[in-house]
């Protein structure tokens, strides 16, 4: 079972994101701030995170940044999931390695999981 760490301070999100999810497939983890996060990127070691940008302590892209600049973490992919919609934020998140961006107000969950499956099936491919 693939664990998927979600980073965001909204709280439905996550849940209504982990109803989506197929069964048995993926097991969700969340936090609601990139310092939890990076807490439960180190100890649960998940398969890949979903990172929202705008929360309170450590925003999204401070995260980014930290994952980026570390030797220690973890590597994982991580797909942003914003309601921000500006080019330049989305350029330079995927400049900082997100592998992908989801604006969630523009999404159907259907089509967030099939990103989740997108980016877990290429890591599949790689290993």
């Amino acid at each position: 079972m693939k664990k998927i760490l979600v980073i965001d301070d909204d709280q439905f999100f996550s849940k209504t994101l982990e109803a989506a999810l197929p069964a048995g497939k993926y097991s969700l983890l969340s936090a609601e701030d990139g310092e939890v996060g990076l807490q439960k990127l180190i100890s649960e070691k998940p398969d890949l995170v979903i990172l929202d940008l705008m929360m309170p302590k450590l925003d999204g892209t401070a995260f980014l940044k930290k994952l980026q600049e570390s030797k220690d973490l973890p590597k994982v992919p991580v797909l942003v999931s914003s309601n921000l919609s500006s080019v330049k934020k989305i350029s330079d998140v995927m400049a900082m390695g997100a592998v992908g961006y989801v604006i969630k107000s523009d999404e159907s969950l259907q089509s967030i999981v099939q990103d989740i499956e997108r980016v877990l099936g290429e890591n599949l491919e790689k290993k």
